[in-house]
């Protein structure tokens, strides 16, 4: 998921190295503009090779949303508004990346009885759908919903927690699956190792269970389950349908986790 480029160095070695990497993908999967070091804006490493930044920057853009939600909650401000001002700034942060990606997948995937060339041209339409604006908002209103029953502190955990491992789980596809397109972003994201997305998962894994400790051991171990087992079926549901991942589908995906993180958040911790 980064940009057309030939590849120059090897994979990260020091400290200074996974810094420009976390910059070179954050300023890709936001709309921050971080200085990389480079002066032509091309990527040193493909995502496969820096994976364990995800977690960290999914924290990033959680821990921003998480504020917003926390802050309006401070002053009183009413549940569902405080949710959907920090979804807001989580899309404003992201430039509705992954969104965009989730009403994409969703136009190609819904409709029935089409083949597989035929939902990827769907899906590279940039037009939205009637599934693909279904699925926007019923997202969003989920998301909305989840939140508002927090406070604000229960909300910011929430969010950050949601935010670094719906980021990780993007490893599993990358690895599991192959990219259906040659030229698409999904296959500038390179081939990762078994290592690496593991580890990546188990980092974000890790930062959401421990977010979520102090509201309950059960919700701890619960949600980052949930969210872990709708990455693996939504990315076997999208590879048996279109024989692979794209690009957009990696979004749809991180969209799914994300959701199954808030809901079983909403369910399970005592407000």
């Amino acid at each position: 998921m980064t940009s057309p480029n030939d590849f120059s160095g090897a994979r990260p070695s020091s400290f200074d190295d996974w810094l420009q990497a976390f910059k070179e993908q954050a300023t890709f999967f936001t709309g921050v503009k971080l200085d990389t070091g480079s002066s032509t804006g091309v990527p040193r490493w493909p995502l496969a090779d820096v994976l364990p930044v995800l977690p960290f920057i999914g924290a990033a853009v959680g821990l921003a949303a998480g504020l917003v939600f926390a802050i309006v909650r401070a002053i009183s401000g009413p549940g569902w508004l405080a949710a959907v001002l920090a979804v807001g700034a989580a899309v404003l942060i992201t430039r509705a990346l992954h969104e965009d990606g989730l009403a994409d997948t969703a136009d190609g995937l819904g409709p029935h009885a089409l083949e597989a060339p035929r939902r990827l041209e769907i899906m590279r339409d940039s037009r939205n759908g009637t599934f693909g604006v279904l699925a926007l908002a019923l997202t969003v209103l989920i998301k909305v919903a989840c939140l508002a029953q927090f406070s604000g502190s229960t909300g910011l955990v929430a969010l950050i927690g949601a935010h670094a491992l719906s980021r990780a789980v993007l490893a599993y596809p990358l690895l599991a699956y192959a990219p259906v397109h040659s030229d698409g972003l999904g296959a500038q994201a390179g081939k990762p190792t078994d290592n690496d997305v593991w580890l990546t998962i188990a980092i974000g894994a890790a930062i959401a269970f421990l977010l979520l400790l102090g509201k309950g051991l059960f919700v701890a171990i619960l949600a980052p389950a949930a969210a872990i087992a709708a990455t693996w079926f939504a990315s076997r549901w999208i590879a048996a349908r279109i024989g692979g991942y794209t690009g957009d589908t990696l979004g749809a995906v991180q969209q799914k986790a994300e959701i199954a993180f808030l809901i079983v958040a909403a369910l399970f911790i005592a407000h």
